[in-house]
């Protein structure tokens, strides 16, 4: 019996950062109105999966930053975290001089040092506010607690520079391409599985009573966790062969739950 449905953002619900297809829609109001839980889980902030939320109508609990936040459907908070100051003090200085923009994450919006065309065009895709902070370096684990850092540029450029930071920091930190132009990096310990556990726990919902839904490398903790996952046929394909099953979209994924709810699972989706 499938409880919980939890699915990406950006690249699986979200096309073009904003766009949200009709039929994925539909598809989240029926699962709610069989009785199943929704939650989001996303790299984005938890003001801006209440943004989407509240776009679909619907209440959600939310897996924010990656799994360094998580909050019940009513916004009572069950997890937090953030870097440890001197690592992240590090991070924050790390593409300096570079064609790279550095994005810091606090809890409800997002941090730069400065701000020029480059840093407009990425401010049209946030759905949290982006705020300048010429002192952010020094205000970080004090005056700003952050627990994420986004970097965005050309992918040959971010490929590198991920080289280079684990080469650094690899014991410390996760960086993996969460879309196309953007590379986040978290604590080692921070993850969409981690914070899904954490999700199960306080619901009673068994992992596998749940289904999970995404597109990129940030996912895979996630298909680690939940046994039903669902990659997105768009996806790399080191990310579709740690699914166990390959979707063109969420309302596919979740026909599979309400067939399988309905003892119904002769379904579309493609095994991987």
């Amino acid at each position: 019996m499938i409880k919980l449905i939890i699915s990406d953002l950006d690249g699986t619900l979200l096309h073009n950062s904003r766009h949200i297809k009709p039929e994925d829609q539909a598809a989240l109001h029926n699962a709610l109105a069989s009785g199943i839980t929704v939650s989001f889980a996303s790299g984005r902030m938890h003001p801006e999966i209440v943004h989407v939320s509240n776009r679909l109508g619907l209440s959600a609990h939310a897996v924010s930053q990656n799994g360094a936040f998580v909050h019940t459907k009513d916004h009572e908070i069950i997890l937090q975290d953030i870097f440890e100051t001197s690592l992240v003090r590090q991070l924050a200085q790390a593409a300096e001089g570079t064609s790279i923009y550095t994005l810091l994450n606090g809890p409800d919006y997002y941090v730069t040092t400065v701000m020029n065309e480059g840093y407009a065009a990425i401010e049209a895709n946030l759905l949290a506010p982006l705020r300048v902070m010429p002192h952010a370096v020094e205000a970080l684990g004090s005056e700003l607690m952050c627990c994420k850092v986004s970097y965005q540029g050309e992918m040959e450029h971010l490929l590198a520079f991920k080289q280079e930071l684990l080469s650094t920091h690899g014991d410390k930190i996760d960086a993996y391409i969460s879309d196309v132009r953007c590379m986040d990096v978290m604590p080692r310990h921070v993850s969409k599985g981690a914070g899904i556990q954490t999700l199960l726990s306080y619901s009673g919902i068994r992992a596998d009573e749940t289904i999970c839904i995404g597109d990129s490398f940030n996912d895979i903790s996630m298909f680690g966790t939940i046994p039903n996952s669902f990659a997105m046929s768009t996806s790399h394909p080191e990310v579709q062969a740690n699914a166990a099953y390959v979707v063109d979209s969420v309302a596919e994924a979740i026909a599979w739950a309400l067939q399988t709810n309905a003892g119904n699972i002769d379904t579309k989706a493609k095994h991987t």
